[in-house]
């Protein structure tokens, strides 16, 4: 399955301010709604570099977020 170009973008702009803020993409991952097709392959390939994808039954369809395993960066994909 190929992630649109769109989607990849999204995310890359979600991931900036806290790869910035100093957190490591091999600390963040991206958590999704369960079902959700991108949580299939279990990663992602960004510009920062390969990104964590889980599933969370929490979280809606159609939305995500990026967190840093420490707790230090949160944010949503939008």
């Amino acid at each position: 399955m190929a992630i649109s170009h769109k989607a990849i973008q999204l995310i890359d702009q979600a991931l900036d301010p806290l790869i910035e803020s100093g957190c490591r993409i091999d600390q963040i991952k991206m958590v999704v709604a369960a079902g959700a097709e991108i949580a299939d392959r279990g990663y992602v390939r960004t510009k920062a570099g390969v990104l964590k994808v889980e599933t969370n039954s929490f979280v809606p369809r159609g939305r995500a977020y990026l967190i840093e395993d420490h707790y230090r960066g949160f944010n949503w994909v939008r």
